[in-house]
């Protein structure tokens, strides 16, 4: 699942992570595709006939292709060789995102957020987060079948009034990371963007998933999103 929705374009730093996760081809294969391009450009400019055409056609597509670092095809096929996601191993996990508009700014959501402890307020499968110092967490999560998921996690990103990032620890039984972007939507109000990424170990990530977040995870983190609007515009003064 792509990120479409771009926060921050205005912040350089931001920008540049931003730019560079639109990529999923590797350095190494950039360079040698555009070595194959340019050689087939060649190649092309010395033929006729309907072949000079096809070599420069699929010169030029190598070419595009290791200067932009995207690749159609990965796209379709929902493959990132360039990245190996960090927060879920293995480039497996399944993500879900959504947002909202809140009309209240981004540093009084940020400091909601960024107290841990908060979140079973206004996201209704998390039962506690506890937090140890600063960058640790302990999470606990109850799906709908009453089955409990706990792990620890870690802040991996952090910009003041913007962003917030962390993934679990190594070893966790549930293997996740998520995001979570505060942007400046008109005056007082905040658009927030939630991304959450999942992969429970031994194959059983349907179940896990829907145990977790229920049948539709996209619709229930849509909910919880609603759930902290309602909170926020309320409560948070």
């Amino acid at each position: 699942m792509s990120l479409t929705y771009q926060p921050f374009a205005e912040a350089p730093e931001v920008a540049a992570i931003e730019t560079d996760l639109r990529k999923n081809v590797p350095d190494g294969e950039r360079i040698v595709g555009a070595v194959l391009g340019v050689s087939l450009g060649a190649v092309g400019l010395s033929a006729s006939g309907p072949a000079r055409w096809i070599l420069l056609l699929f010169g030029g597509l190598l070419l595009r292709r290791s200067i932009t670092g995207r690749c159609e095809v990965y796209q379709h096929l929902e493959v990132d060789k360039r990245h190996d996601r960090s927060g879920v191993v293995g480039n497996r996990g399944t993500r879900i995102e959504a947002s909202v508009e809140i009309l209240r700014s981004p540093e009084l959501l940020f400091r909601f957020w960024r107290d841990l402890e908060q979140l079973p307020r206004v996201m209704r499968h998390v039962q506690s987060v506890e937090p140890h110092g600063k960058r640790l967490s302990h999470w606990k999560v109850v799906g709908p079948a009453g089955r409990t998921f706990e792990w620890d996690a870690e802040i991996i990103n952090e910009h003041e009034n913007r962003l917030i990032a962390w993934r679990s620890l190594p070893g966790s039984s549930v293997s996740h990371a998520g995001s979570v972007w505060f942007e400046p939507a008109g005056p007082q109000t905040t658009r927030v963007k939630v991304a959450l990424e999942f992969d429970p170990p031994a194959g059983a990530l349907g179940l896990a998933i829907a145990e977790i977040f229920g049948a539709s995870p996209e619709t229930d983190l849509q909910d919880d999103l609603r759930s902290f609007k309602d909170y926020a515009e309320k409560e948070l003064v």
